[in-house]
């Protein structure tokens, strides 16, 4: 491979994944003002209806069929299923299904909308080194992207914790201008369930970093998620999320990526807004004083009451009936486990880790009885289920349009509002107490100052040299503190209400692990001998004789010069190889980013992994889940869809290797090796191969085959001399 990239070196040209549309020519101002967008039907079946002109094209199969349709017809004709598919990205845990189905009220952004010049439309998405985009729907404020249209993406999953961006832009590829962003939104998948198909709808922002007061239109989507292995996918979550940036080569493209994953406000650059807006999230943080008084109490007025199901013997039908019981389980184990503390101080350890993880099943609890089905996550039980069986013990979710009770909510909704003004309120009471203070202590100051006159009663003017200084130099260093603590407060905070579930996840279940291990271990044997050592050994009569022989000659001067050239050589030694380290290190990240840059584009946007906004998205109310329920199909339709019928493959930009790294390709089928199909049960009955049912991968096939010859040779051990020892014991000679 390195002497074929050699010698193509100067030839090749640029790979690109990220496979945008061509921009159509959307017309000027005066063709778009031109231009009819809707008519009267004035005979035929939907006489005196509206019908309104399909953009970019019509259906290729039905062309005077779908070139004008009415409004109901356009709803109905986006909700069929998309024709064709754009299979984008590196990763190998699983695979996304996206459909941009449409937007609506969205803002007009060009300049002659007076005379009918609209919002020429397009969405942009960004999932981890991958971005695509819809076809442009020119002059509508409320499009739809129909079935043949460019709308369906799948994107494969590098990363349990990445998030989907969307965005929506205002296309202006005539102008000189960058496209103008009409809003955003961030879709977090971790918690979305298998098997079942989500059609959500978002609300438009334009940042997730600062305040967001207003609404730029709402965005609809149909989404799906198919996982390769549960327990593989949870157990990745032992590596550390890599960084993944998305190159390109037009400064157009740049921004569309940039501010789908960003939004328009970039909070690295120096502003003073920013410093303020920080400061104001990290005060924000004081409603967790609420959070916690609010649990403390509930904790220990025995209020908060978990459901639990215990058998009722039922007389009429003589059997067991589960019964839903409330039951303050969580003040229950706080009591046994202080009346034990108290006894047996040594328990301590153990009793740290299992606060930690209970605290943690306990704000996942306080998720899942959630009234609102949006805000709930996935369960410690779903997880434990995927990590020991391999698969999820929970279904596909059914959640009906507007499935949100309003008393419920609004208690919900009351009980954070309350909390936040409590903390507002005190966070003004707290600055107004610090401004008096400072007054009183300015006047106080005022009364012991010298006489002598005092030019300047205002702020100081920095200087240096007597010359002005620019404030950023001291403010840009303190807005760089601020947003790391913010971002590190947001992360904490994530994996606390469980939206890093999987993170949350093994957080909890490594803490009841230690929780255990610490239980075991004899603490006060352990400190009762150690104590005893040090003192019979620092503290007795035979210090004298150390002191007499050793300490006092243990002088520098003594020490020889080839004591000191060993020292000096080992921490030589020591940092030279921390040096060469680094070194590589650089070296690598430099070449790596020479080769994406060769590769893919001069320009790189780096895309988070881990949640980082200060604000996220849930979908509305209207959104909906229903049961993934796929047609059978025969062997060969299966075998076509799986190897790429009907979908465009596009490589991702994860770059594999080390001396000249290449790009990673999926493989061009989902089938295994030496299998006709992959996804057995979607077969027909009676089909070829519909008899094979074996998803395994080659590791869990080697345990089983492992398994069943441990097995074996444990049986003829031990199994055999059993059986021969019984028949002689049953039949003497």
């Amino acid at each position: 491979y390195d002497i074929e990239f050699m010698e193509k070196f100067n030839e090749k040209k640029k790979i690109s994944n990220i496979s945008f549309p061509e921009m159509p020519n959307v017309g000027t101002t005066l063709k778009s003002i031109m231009t009819v967008h809707s008519k009267k039907e004035l005979k035929g079946p939907d006489k005196g209806k509206t019908k309104y002109l399909i953009r970019p094209k019509p259906d290729p199969k039905r062309v005077e069929e779908t070139s004008w349709l009415t409004k109901e017809k356009i709803e109905e004709e986006t909700m069929r299923p998309s024709y064709n598919w754009t299979d984008i990205g590196s990763g190998n845990l699983g695979k996304v299904f996206v459909e941009v189905l449409g937007c609506d009220n969205l803002p007009n952004l060009d300049a002659a909308g007076t005379l009918g010049d609209k919002t020429d439309a397009f969405v942009s998405l960004v999932y981890e080194d991958c971005s695509a985009r819809t076809d442009i729907i020119a002059d509508c404020l409320s499009p739809r992207w129909l079935p043949w249209m460019r709308r369906a993406f799948i994107f494969n999953m590098m990363h349990t914790s990445s998030q989907l961006f969307l965005a929506v832009f205002d296309s202006d590829e005539n102008s000189i201008c960058s496209h103008a962003l009409v809003g955003r939104v961030s879709i977090d998948i971790s918690n979305f369930q298998t098997n079942s198909v989500y059609e959500l709808h978002y609300k438009l922002y334009r940042t997730a970093q600062c305040a967001r007061k207003k609404n730029f239109g709402t965005i609809k989507i149909r989404l799906r998620l198919e996982l390769e292995d549960e327990r593989t996918l949870l157990l990745s979550n032992f590596k550390w999320p890599q960084s993944v940036y998305v190159n390109t080569d037009r400064q157009k493209d740049y921004e569309v990526i940039k501010k789908t994953v960003e939004g328009n406000f970039d909070m690295r650059r120096y502003n003073p807004i920013s410093i303020y807006t920080f400061i104001d999230e990290l005060l924000e943080n004081l409603t967790l004083y609420y959070y916690l008084e609010d649990a403390f109490a509930s904790l220990i007025f025995w209020r908060g009451k978990s459901i639990v199901s215990l058998p009722v013997p039922s007389y009429s039908t003589r059997s067991l009936k589960w019964v839903d019981v409330g039951f303050p389980i969580h003040s229950s184990v706080a009591f046994i486990c202080a009346i034990n503390l108290v006894e047996n101080p040594e328990l301590l350890p153990s009793f740290c880790f299992l606060c930690i993880g209970w605290l943690l099943l306990a704000r996942e609890e306080w998720r899942i009885k959630n009234p609102n089905p949006w805000a709930h996550c996935k369960s410690f039980r779903q997880l434990l289920s995927a990590l020991i069986l391999g698969k999820s013990s929970m279904g596909p979710l059914k959640i009906q349009p507007k499935e949100n009770p309003e008393g419920g909510s609004n208690s919900w909704d009351k009980r954070l509002e309350e909390a936040e003004k409590k903390a507002k309120a005190r966070a003004k009471k707290y600055v107004r107490e610090q401004a008096q203070y400072l007054k009183d202590m300015e006047e106080i100051g005022d009364s012991n100052e010298d006489l002598a006159a005092r030019e300047g009663h205002g702020f100081p003017t920095i200087s240096l040299a007597g010359l002005p200084v620019d404030p950023k130099v001291y403010l840009f260093p303190i807005q760089q503190y601020l947003r790391l603590a913010c971002v590190s407060v947001r992360v904490l905070k994530n994996i606390i209400v469980w939206e890093e579930c999987y993170l949350s996840f093994w957080i909890a279940m490594i803490s009841f692990i230690l929780s255990v291990v610490c239980f075991l271990i004899p603490w006060g044997f352990f400190l009762k001998w150690t104590s005893r050592i040090i003192a019979w050994v620092a503290f007795g009569p035979w210090m004298i004789l150390l002191d007499k022989f050793y300490i006092n000659h243990l002088t520098e001067e003594e020490m020889t010069d080839e004591k000191k050239l060993e020292y000096t050589n080992k921490r030589k030694k020591w940092l030279d190889k921390q040096k060469e380290e680094a070194q590589l290190a650089r070296e690598k990240a430099s070449k790596l980013r020479d080769f994406k840059q060769y590769m893919f584009g001069q320009r790189i946007c780096r895309v988070n992994i881990l949640k980082k906004d200060r604000y996220y998205d849930v979908p509305l109310p209207t959104s909906s889940a229903s049961v993934y329920n796929p047609k059978s199909k025969s062997l060969g339709e299966l075998a076509m869809q799986e190897a790429g019928y009907h979908r465009k493959r596009v490589n991702g930009q994860q770059l594999i290797g080390e001396m000249i790294p290449k790009i990673y390709e999926n493989p061009s089928t989902e089938a295994p090796t030496g299998r006709p199909t992959k996804k057995t049960d979607l077969l027909e009955k009676g089909s070829p191969a519909s008899f094979y049912d074996g998803n395994d991968s080659y590791s869990a096939a080697a345990i089983k085959v492992g398994s069943i010859i441990v097995g074996a040779g444990a049986i003829t051990w031990f199994g055999v001399p059993l059986f021969v020892y019984l028949v002689r014991l049953l039949l003497p000679e």
